[in-house]
């Protein structure tokens, strides 16, 4: 039983926009980019809930990282996640400001 909820939390972690901010900030904001969102930065405090956000601010596309149902379920999580990280997030967010999303052509 443990497994299996170590499994399903690391399954859940892994498409966690907190966890895509925080660990590779750089994709994230490329992501946002390809999607063709209407962002042009995102904070580095509370970077979760705003990269799922811009998520759903971007022109509907297909696939399964676009259904708003699991975005907006995934922002609460994100919310309770970046609240947890805050601390580090903040910190990063005074001394680097927002992360810009830069229009890369795709």
């Amino acid at each position: 039983m443990k497994r299996w909820i170590g499994i399903l939390i690391t399954v859940a972690l892994t498409g966690c926009g907190t966890v895509r901010t925080v660990s590779n900030e750089p994709k994230a904001v490329d992501d946002l980019a390809k999607w063709h969102t209407h962002c042009h930065t995102i904070p580095r405090a509370y970077s979760g809930v705003a990269y799922q956000f811009c998520n759903l601010d971007s022109p509907q596309r297909s696939g399964a990282h676009w259904a708003p149902f699991p975005i907006l379920i995934d922002m609460a999580a994100s919310g309770i996640a970046d609240t947890v990280i805050l601390p580090y997030t903040g910190y990063q967010q005074f001394k680097r400001g927002n992360a810009p999303v830069r229009r890369l052509e795709y």
